[in-house]
């Protein structure tokens, strides 16, 4: 008689399939993790000297009036780019720009370059990466995908695919395939920016290397292609106009006239932001463009510059200029109205892409999502590892640590999100999302404030809010990511605020961490202000104890309030440049950039670091005044010191009041403004330079009309009609 098998043995099988089943998914995620450790992050020429294209750049400069003799001398040309070629053959990150230069000078200078220096420029930028979909067995440190580098490595692309139609590039394709994978994502990048605003919005760094690509397409595009020239001439109309409409004109003591395009945006450094003099990259373009002729325009080390400087030069076939800046922008440029009042919206939240149908593989659905640094992010991350995946790009330099999340059971169920979501890596905050930015300019100052952006979360290069004085004099304030001599002290948003503005006067509530959030080396516990004490022409800090400071930099006055919900809190300066080497100061990524740094001692005052410490609520107020307001500077201080104000820790609410002005912010949730709620959310453009005064986001048709000038803009239909 067969003996009939006891239960507990039938669960024991169940049981032991099961955790064979987890041994199994175990193991193969253990393997798939080893596996994924060995994309080493690839190590390119690193040690390439700084001003290995420096060559590049002063040939470029010097083009127009370089004999025909100096061309023809390969070994003087040859000398000249090697830099660059090397630079190029490497793949170094930054690297597209130069292959823009570099196109620039062949296209120039065909006719006069020996057969020599052809075939060299030919054969580098025949072997060049110009989109992460060319593996061609090779690694590189390239970033392909923020809003420029997408122009620039299109732009280049189509223009050596159409130099060299018939020959292979490195990734087995002839130029002419080139010519229309890059025609397609041109024409997808100027799309996005009609539609929704530049992602890098209102950046003195960023938008130069926007205009370097732009100003080649317009020139050399095919006569194929005019419809994608036209295109792009409207897109750098709309891009003068950010500049126009967010310039602050101001006379500097030398009686020069100047723009200053310092205004809350999407990625600025330090110097980019703590004044004019050291980081606005665009003021030469200005100064030509309004034919001040003050500026040295030609420096020889401003390669996107002479890029446009070349191109608004130029003529076409007809005699006619290929671009000419609209008169209305113009006269935007000089608005004399005593003071102006510029409010936009720019860019997607992550939570928009989805719905505008801008998440998946398609070129222009990458490009949307990667132009705003998005990877991270819940409503992205699936999308992110997947296009890396489709491409084999954890062995870029940039992309290499996302191999860690590389797991094919997270992939396959899509639970990325859900694990961004319930873990907030830090490196969320890299994205630039939509911006509303309010901007206030007078004659004597200008105020702006990115509205209410992300409060709470982890910044990256984002500008919250920006004051500026004069030509050397701004301040702002932020709570650091790190608190170290590295740069990112005054660049990288430990927190970003709950910042609101009204005309002069912002708002600026922080939350202290107590603890680092995921991926992120280290929590500052302060907040502070940058106010280079010494390049101002007076000041008090005899009321830093009660938490003010003051300031005057000629007929333009500015207070500082902070405050906290720590009784024990301080507020005083740290002399940043006392124990931190000479190195590290001029280091590309220090604490405190040498044009900064320069401009700091040549003060005479190393102090500019103004912190608040203690408590995890604090609140900053900044409000700006001028002489034609208060009848002095010790009248502004008496005002600004009787002013109410008080802060609530419990609903984490600040109630300031000054001149008849009634502000009250409450974190994250309301800005009221004499008792009415302000809606932060801006339409595409708010400003007296619009018709109508206000323009509705994603607007197929935007018309410009200032001073009896307009400019009339239809993207679909090729319409830039100007009336003078």
């Amino acid at each position: 008689m067969k003996k009939e098998r006891k239960p507990w043995s039938r669960r024991k099988k169940i049981w032991m399939s099961v955790l064979f089943v987890f041994l199994a998914f175990v193991a193969s995620v253990g393997l798939q993790f080893g596996y994924n450790m060995l994309f080493v992050t690839p190590v390119g020429d690193s040690d390439l000297a700084s001003d290995a294209t420096d060559g590049l750049e002063q040939m470029l400069h010097d083009s127009l009036t370089l004999s025909d003799a100096y061309f023809a001398d390969s070994a003087t040309v040859s000398s000249a780019l090697s830099g660059t070629i090397q630079e190029l053959n490497y793949r170094n990150d930054c690297s597209d720009f130069d292959a823009n230069a570099l196109l620039r000078i062949y296209l120039e200078n065909q006719n006069r370059l020996d057969e020599k220096n052809k075939n060299e420029i030919k054969t580098c930028l025949l072997k060049f990466k110009y989109w992460p979909s060319e593996g061609d067995g090779r690694d590189d440190g390239m970033c392909f995908w923020s809003e420029n580098h997408q122009l620039m490595f299109s732009v280049a692309d189509y223009l050596a695919g159409n130099l060299w139609k018939d020959e292979t590039f490195c990734d087995g394709r002839k130029g002419s395939e080139h010519v229309t994978l890059a025609k397609s994502r041109i024409e997808a990048w100027m799309e996005l920016r009609f539609t929704y605003g530049f992602s890098e919005y209102y950046s003195n760094n960023y938008y130069p290397e926007d205009i370097g690509p732009m100003s080649n397409f317009i020139q050399y595009a095919s006569s194929d292609d005019e419809t994608m020239r036209s295109k792009m001439k409207i897109i750098l109309d709309l891009l003068f106009y950010d500049l126009a409409s967010q310039s602050w004109k101001y006379t500097s003591n030398e009686g020069k006239t100047y723009y200053a395009f310092m205004s809350a945006g999407g990625r600025m450094y330090f110097d980019n932001k703590a004044s004019d003099d050291t980081g606005n990259r665009l003021r030469r373009y200005v100064d030509y463009l309004l034919g001040l002729n003050q500026t040295d325009y030609g420096s020889w080390n401003a390669t996107f510059f002479n890029c446009f400087r070349h191109m608004y030069e130029a003529k076409d076939t007809s005699g006619k200029a290929f671009y000419q800046l609209p008169e209305v922008i113009k006269a935007i440029f000089d608005d004399p109205s005593d003071e102006q009042i510029v409010k936009s919206s720019s860019s997607l939240d992550c939570e928009e892409l989805k719905s505008e149908g801008l998440v998946g593989m398609s070129d222009k659905q990458i490009m949307a999502q990667l132009g705003e640094e998005a990877f991270s992010n819940p409503e992205v991350i699936d999308n992110s590892i997947a296009f890396m995946n489709k491409y084999s790009l954890f062995r870029n330099e940039m992309l290499n640590d996302f191999k860690i999340v590389n797991i094919y059971p997270l992939v396959w169920t899509h639970s990325l999100g859900a694990l961004s979501r319930q873990l907030h890596p830090s490196t969320d905050g890299k994205a630039v999302q939509r911006g509303n930015v309010y901007t206030y300019q007078t004659s004597d100052y200008t105020l702006s404030t990115n509205q209410a952006y992300q409060p709470g979360e982890y910044g990256d290069q984002q500008q919250i809010e920006l004051a500026t004085l004069s030509n050397n004099v701004s301040v702002f304030s932020l709570q650091p990511m790190r608190n170290s001599t590295r740069e990112n002290y005054w660049v990288g948003q430990g927190r970003m605020p709950y910042s609101v503005q009204e005309k002069n006067i912002n708002v600026s509530l922080f939350t202290i961490p107590s603890k680092a959030g995921l991926l992120e080396p280290h929590v500052a516990s302060f907040t502070h202000t940058y106010f280079p004490l010494g390049l101002f022409d007076e000041s008090d800090v005899t009321h830093l104890s009660e938490g003010y400071i003051f300031g005057r930099k000629n007929n333009t006055y500015i207070a500082v309030k902070g405050m906290s919900n720590s009784s024990a809190a301080t507020f005083a300066f740290k002399n940043e440049m006392s124990g931190v080497s000479e190195d590290d100061l001029t280091k590309d990524r220090s604490k405190i950039k040498t044009s900064v740094k320069a401009l700091i001692e040549a003060s005479g005052n190393l102090h500019y670091d103004l912190i608040l410490n203690g408590g995890d609520k604090q609140a900053i107020v900044t409000e700006l005044s001028s002489s034609k307001q208060d009848a002095s500077f010790n009248a502004f201080k008496t005002r600004i010191l009787a002013n109410p104000v008080s802060f609530d820790a419990s609903s984490f609410a600040l109630s300031y009041v000054s001149n008849g002005a009634s502000l009250q912010a409450m974190y994250n949730q309301s800005f009221l403004v004499n008792g009415v709620s302000e809606d932060l959310q801006y339409a595409r453009y708010e400003s007296p330079y619009v018709e109508g005064g206000k323009l509705a986001r994603k607007a197929s048709n935007i018309t410009f009309a200032f001073g009896g000038k307009s400019l009339a803009l239809d993207f679909d239909h090729l319409k830039r009609e100007q009336n003078a």
